[in-house]
């Protein structure tokens, strides 16, 4: 009965792929940069179709047609604004740093 344990125990297990394996990056490596760009644009997209668009008009002084209090639109505003600012300005650097990267990444492995 300790020979069937130990054959157990000696076998090699198969080797376990995780399941979000394709979410697992190397820190700043380009498909890291893609990713994060990727999550951004995601958020965004969320953003924009939960409809927060319409609480960015308390920067002029006036309310969305709610019965949600300042403080709540005021956040959502400012919620909405900075991921906006996050997919205009930051997913394109993402994107560009990610393939300069694999550029240089390229070029080094050839030279």
């Amino acid at each position: 009965m300790s020979s069937e344990a130990e054959i157990q125990e000696s076998a090699p297990a198969p080797p376990r792929r995780p399941r979000l394996a394709v979410l697992r990056a190397e820190a700043l490596s380009p498909k890291d940069l893609v990713l994060r760009a990727a999550f951004i644009a995601a958020l965004y997209l969320a953003a924009h179709l939960a409809g927060l668009r319409e609480f960015t008009t308390f920067l002029s002084g006036t309310a969305p047609v709610t019965t949600l209090s300042w403080q709540c639109v005021s956040f959502l505003g400012a919620a909405y604004l900075l991921v906006y600012f996050a997919f205009i300005l930051l997913a394109p650097m993402l994107l560009i740093a990610a393939a300069l990267l694999a550029a240089w990444d390229a070029l080094r492995r050839r030279g």
